[in-house]
This record gives structure tokens, sequence and C-alpha cells, in this order.
């Protein structure tokens, strides 16, 4: 399978369509041109534990933002109505790419509110190898010579 970002937000969209009728779904904070209601994914941090066997677990950090209209009277019970309907179904979510689909679990899941919108932070652990071919340096052109900054022959 191949890993990517693009692909947790096209099957995020996909998995959280029947909870979320009439929600667009972006990719990336698209807001010009947007109308509400609408989510949009956000990867905050990624991080890259190296394991035995040449794995590596990716930890990675994302931010599913809901926004609504601002000046709805009752945006704050929606927007809490949407973070537990998330957390009824975001335990894990189908992963699908090019080559099949896997279910991804989620991790440290947590939700705030703010002035304009309601941010659902979660972390997925993917363990990564690499290619078996990958040789990111076959050989070294190094000269033995140290310098002080002048040219020297």
């Amino acid at each position: 399978m191949t890993f990517s970002i693009s692909h947790v937000a096209a099957s995020l969209a996909g998995y959280l369509a029947p909870s979320f009728p009439g929600v667009t779904f972006y990719e990336d904070p698209n807001q010009q041109g947007s109308e509400p209601p609408m989510m949009f994914l956000q990867q905050r941090y990624a991080y890259t534990d190296r394991r035995l066997s040449g794995r590596f677990l990716r930890r990675i950090g994302l931010d599913l933002t809901y926004q609504l209209d601002y000046s709805l009277p009752d945006m704050q019970q929606q927007y809490q109505a949407a973070a537990e309907a998330l957390d009824m179904v975001m335990d894990s979510f189908p992963y699908t790419d090019d080559t099949g689909t896997t279910l991804i679990l989620t991790h440290d899941r947590e939700w705030r509110i703010d002035q304009d919108a309601m941010h659902y932070q979660f972390e997925i652990r993917v363990w990564v190898t690499l290619p078996e071919d990958f040789t990111p340096m076959e050989t070294m052109d190094y000269s033995e010579v140290v310098t002080d900054g002048t040219e020297k022959v």
C-alpha cells in the first residue's frame, strides 16, 4: 500500500459522508469560494521512529476541522453534536488507495470548539518500510584535503 495524506482525506470524506449529509469535504483548508457547512483535513505534525528490521513507525497528527455559517443561533450546539457524532465513528476508518483497503486506528482523539470552527484532532500510527531497492547514497565523492578557504593545487 502507498500511504499519503491525500488518500487519508479522500478515505475520511467517503467514510464520514453518511454521518454528515450536506457537508462538503476538502483535502486542505480551502477558504476561498467554499460554502459552509464544510470539513477539511490538516496535518499538524509527523514523527518517525526507527524500529527493528528497517521498519519505521510514523505518528501523524491530524486536525479535522468542521465549519458552519458563523451567524447560526445554535452554532455551539451543532458543533457539540458534530463532535459527539465523530466520537462515535472515529475509532477507526477504512483507508483506501489504488491497491486496496485497510483499517486505520485513531489514537489520542480530542476536540475543541473555537469561535468559528470545531477542531477534531487525532493521531494515526502507520508502519512504513522503505522499498528494497532504496539506496539514498550509493557512492560518496569527497575530497580528503582540508583547506582554510583558499584554493590550493
